[in-house]
């Protein structure tokens, strides 16, 4: 028959008491030492495996959705030719097409508040502000030959206001375009839109 270690050390009754007391109490010492302090960890560790299980599911979804970025990536790169090459190409294109609108303009001046504005991975949006003084027909063609250049220039902005002598119109005119990014092709990029005359 197994003797317990309390009949091993041959102990009386209420020395076994008091052992067993002493035993709690450096248990409980034990605990408030080394346990009870990082009872906060755990829930910082749990905290933190939810926020890495939340973080690996976006992964995963936009890993599902690397065919779709692929498609969309071949669809930018093969529209790459209709972009402008240069910011200063863009100026020459509504410069063109004023003089061939009959458009007087004035002060021209490219818009780069926090960079040349929003960019991605395929192109990047400049501004060109100018000031215009014309008659609305001269105007309106002037507008009409830029969209006709299927160079991925748009109005952003157009206040007009009559003149003083009420026969023309006068105001500012934001241009915006984008420009072309450097992308892996092997096929060089067309400066398209520079030399191209209004369509009749």
């Amino acid at each position: 028959m197994s003797q317990s270690i309390f009949d091993k050390l041959n102990l009386r009754p209420q020395e076994r008491r008091l052992v067993v007391i002493v035993g709690l109490i450096i248990f409980v010492l034990l605990n408030m030492w080394f346990v009870w302090p990082y009872f906060d960890d755990w829930g910082r560790v749990r905290g933190e495996i939810a926020r890495n299980r939340t973080t690996l599911e976006r992964y995963k979804r936009e890993i599902e959705q690397k065919a779709k970025y692929e498609a969309r990536q071949r669809e930018l790169q093969s529209t790459g030719s209709e972009m402008l090459a240069s910011e200063v190409e863009l100026q020459r294109v509504v410069q063109t097409q004023a003089a061939a609108a009959g458009v007087q303009l004035g002060r021209q001046t490219f818009v780069k508040a926090g960079g040349f504005g929003r960019t991605n991975q395929f192109f990047q949006e400049i501004s060109l502000n100018i000031d215009i003084n014309s008659g609305g027909k001269e105007i309106i063609d002037f507008l009409v030959g830029v969209a006709a250049q299927n160079a991925m220039i748009r109005v952003q902005n157009l206040d007009l206001r009559p003149t003083q002598n009420q026969t023309r119109l006068g105001g500012t005119i934001t241009f915006v375009g984008n420009l072309q990014q450097a992308v892996s092709t092997n096929a060089p990029s067309r400066n398209v839109a520079a030399a191209r005359q209004p369509r009749k």
